[in-house]
């Protein structure tokens, strides 16, 4: 929830301490900087002590910096606080990926957009709860209500089950760096994480300021577009299983920019239009993510999991520190909807076109 939800905090906390667009994107880039400095780290770790260890570790890191987003009085303190929750999920969402991964191989594809809607889910109910927070109370208090739910899931993790998966072989970066497949699905995955990122840091200002939505309207036009995409990732993740992933993550991702175009040129002023365009663009802007880690395991043995979805997601997220700024001084040169949807559009088709590739190499 937290994660999503900053798209919706950018413009109340700009309002307060009075941020221009570069110095806003800096909320987000400070959680993304931190995911990025210790991602790979989680991968490889909890191939060693278990991802249940470090998924827990992970969470409680993530409750500490939301609870201190509620103290920040000014921005330096925020920036402090959004990168300490930044550490939690880096520890965190490989942990998951990989524990995923290793519960069933042969449906990576399902537990891997599983565990992404997870995520999405929480992006449909986490942009409409601090919404509707912020509208009778104020963003502190979104916050407040975020870290009592992480603690929450702090407690949770512990009682799953796992059992750990003995290694093999030596988990090493080179072997994977040598990996050509591996190599392009991270590619893959690094822009098209930028495209989602700056999706989610300046849409929310897109649907309030060019649409001339209310925050609650925009809230839940930007929820939607999470519900839906936790619906995507599931029955993608299936048809990946049962077809070829590549060929399918190739497809989805074309249709992504497609209809990124449409969104962003097209000014519908109606809510319940903007809904409906939301939920529709959502169902295959989301699956990305775990349709491209279910690939990069595909080419690894098991025994690496940990370590190559810590690798292809840590490089990944390292784009996306800089997806904001550079999304944002975009958006000073040509305005909000054409640097979106040069930015955003652009980053899907890239991002299909090395899977269609991919999918061409190796079907033989």
């Amino acid at each position: 929830m937290f994660r999503i939800s900053l798209g919706v905090l950018i413009p109340e906390v700009s309002l307060e301490f009075f941020l221009n667009e570069v110095e806003a994107s800096l909320i987000l880039s400070s959680y993304l900087t931190a995911m990025s400095l210790v991602m790979a780290l989680s991968g490889f770790i909890s191939d060693k002590l278990g991802k249940k260890i470090i998924m827990g570790l992970g969470l409680l890191a993530v409750t500490i910096g939301i609870f201190t987003t509620f103290f920040s009085f000014n921005f330096n303190l925020l920036i402090a606080s959004t990168f300490i929750a930044g550490i939690g999920a880096g520890f965190y969402t490989p942990a998951l990926y990989a524990y995923a991964g290793e519960l069933i191989p042969f449906s990576k594809g399902f537990l891997a957009g599983l565990s992404n809607s997870v995520y999405a889910f929480g992006g449909f109910f986490g942009p409409l709860i601090f919404s509707l927070i912020a509208e009778t109370h104020n963003w502190r208090g979104a916050m407040l209500f975020f870290a009592i739910l992480s603690l929450i899931s702090f407690a949770f993790i512990w009682i799953i089950p796992y059992n750990k998966v003995g290694i093999k072989q030596k988990s090493s970066y080179i072997s994977i760096l040598k990996n050509k497949n591996v190599s392009l699905v991270t590619v893959a995955l690094t822009i098209a994480n930028a495209g989602f990122v700056a999706f989610t840091a300046w849409t929310p200002k897109f649907l309030i300021e060019i649409e001339k939505l209310n925050i609650v309207d925009a809230g839940v036009a930007f929820g939607l577009y999470s519900l839906f995409g936790g619906f995507g990732t599931i029955i993608f993740g299936m048809f990946s299983d049962k077809f070829d992933r590549c060929k399918v993550t190739s497809l989805v991702s074309a249709t992504a920019a497609l209809l990124t175009l449409f969104y962003y040129l097209i000014s519908f002023h109606n809510i319940f239009l903007r809904i409906i365009f939301s939920s529709i663009l959502g169902l295959v802007s989301h699956a990305y993510w775990s349709l491209s880690t279910a690939a990069a395991q595909d080419f690894v043995e098991k025994s690496l999991f940990g370590s190559i979805t810590g690798f292809v997601q840590n490089i990944a997220v390292i784009s996306a520190v800089f997806a904001p700024p550079i999304s944002g001084s975009l958006i000073n040169y040509l305005g909000l909807s054409y640097a979106l949807t040069v930015f955003i559009a652009s980053s899907y088709f890239i991002h299909s076109i090395i899977f269609m590739f991919l999918y061409l190499k190796n079907k033989d």
